[in-house]
């Protein structure tokens, strides 16, 4: 009769949660997918009408005052930041799961860019959730390293 040993695995998996780049991970993906969302059922009557007139080709980088409203469901919903958002909660997300750690200058880059955002367009909800997200990130980079080095 064979045994196994599951306390390594468990002990893994409680460091992973208390790991702040998994929260920002869960952050990320989560915020992703409610805002790609989201902002798609908001504009519902827009995507039937893109539907009904043909999917390919129905919106430009320089739409008429008529095909505003299409090009506005696209750069808020499948166009927007959303999308690589959960794909990056997703990718870090992998990382701590494998044990391994999330570059610092991830944290960095997301911390800057949301910066930007709030200084150009105000500080809303959403970009307080990219400041937490870089700040976990960020977090996770340094706690890691520390991990690693002792």
């Amino acid at each position: 009769m064979t045994t196994t040993d599951t306390t390594a695995e468990a002990t893994i998996t409680r460091a992973r949660w208390r790991d702040p780049a998994t929260w920002g991970g869960i952050l990320a993906l989560g915020g992703g997918l409610f805002h790609t969302v989201v902002a798609g059922f908001m504009r519902q009557d827009v995507w039937a009408r893109i539907f009904d007139e043909g999917f390919f080709n129905t919106v430009t980088l320089d739409p008429t005052p008529d095909r505003l409203p299409m090009a506005e469901a696209f750069w808020l919903s499948p166009g927007s930041f959303g999308v690589p958002l959960l794909l990056l909660g997703g990718l870090v997300l992998r990382h701590t799961r494998r044990g391994e750690r999330v570059p610092a200058w991830l944290g960095s880059g997301v911390l800057a860019w949301a910066v930007l955002l709030g200084l150009l367009g105000g500080f809303d909800a959403g970009t307080i959730a990219l400041l937490l997200v870089g700040s976990l990130f960020l977090a996770g980079a340094r706690r890691g390293r520390g991990i690693m080095n002792e």
